[in-house]
């Protein structure tokens, strides 16, 4: 998964796509893991790093993730280079 060079991301959780006029606010826990997306982190090493740091277990991480990333991609913030990204 990556994020376009059209879509910028700031520091305080606002996102715009310049490709499509489109923009967004993240909340900080969303911020987090859209930069984490943005740097490429391994899925296994990005979830034990959140599942340490939060109180949730993982079948609701992976739901919670799967449905942001399925919201990412569907307003064209990331996109899926390989179907098995993040499986």
């Amino acid at each position: 998964m990556k994020i376009p060079e059209e879509v910028k991301i700031s520091d305080n959780g606002f996102v715009f796509n310049s490709k499509t006029g489109d923009s967004f606010s993240l909340n900080p826990f969303g911020l987090e893991l859209i930069k984490n997306i943005q740097e490429e982190k391994e899925f296994e090493n990005l979830k034990t790093a959140i599942l340490e740091k939060y109180e949730i277990d993982d079948l609701t991480f992976e739901k919670d993730f799967y449905e942001f990333c399925a919201l990412l991609k569907h307003h064209q913030i990331i996109i899926q280079d390989n179907p098995m990204d993040f499986k």
